[in-house]
């Protein structure tokens, strides 16, 4: 049986496959980005400390490549839980939701981030879920109970979200 707050996701409001998948590109693009800056500013780092005669046991770009992992996670549940939206979800449109129509909390959006990696570990079929869920989930939404929908706080949409969590509560 369904909550009354999961509405947004059977009256068709989930997000599609190929709007999931514009979207977590330009997070990729992003992220690369991020990235790239960061490597930079750790190898200019060990140049300039080699340079003025510093000795250090590991390089902080050897420290930072063991960091990226947690970079990018930083990058995506830190935009879950404090704004619903990751960059390239903002840009299409999209939010990410609990069932209560909220963004995820800290704790959901870290379970979001490990379904992640879970859901590309066998030849990215947690994520191509989506294409078969009837509620277009992929595995890392059914595991932190999270939803991608259509951000309705646009002035293009006509309704806001709020308005809308308003009219289904009357169901």
């Amino acid at each position: 049986m369904t909550n009354r707050n999961d509405m947004h996701v059977l009256n068709g409001r989930a997000a599609g496959f190929v709007t999931r998948l514009f979207a977590f590109a330009i997070d990729l693009v992003v992220v690369a980005g991020i990235l790239a800056i960061g490597g930079w500013i750790a190898v200019l780092a060990d140049d300039t400390l080699e340079r003025v005669g510093v000795e250090t046991r590991a390089s902080l770009s050897s420290i930072y490549v063991l960091l990226i992992p947690f970079i990018i996670a930083l990058y995506f549940v830190m935009f879950w839980a404090l704004t619903g939206r990751t960059i390239g979800k903002s840009l299409m449109g999209l939010r990410v939701v609990s069932s209560s129509g909220q963004s995820p909390t800290i704790g959901r959006s870290i379970i979001r981030i490990l379904g992640y990696g879970i859901s590309a570990i066998v030849f990215w079929v947690g994520y191509l879920w989506v294409l078969v869920d009837k509620n277009r989930r992929a595995w890392h939404d059914h595991m932190a109970s999270t939803w991608v929908v259509y951000d309705y706080a646009r002035p293009s949409a006509g309704e806001t979200y709020e308005d809308y969590l308003e009219q289904s509560e009357s169901f």
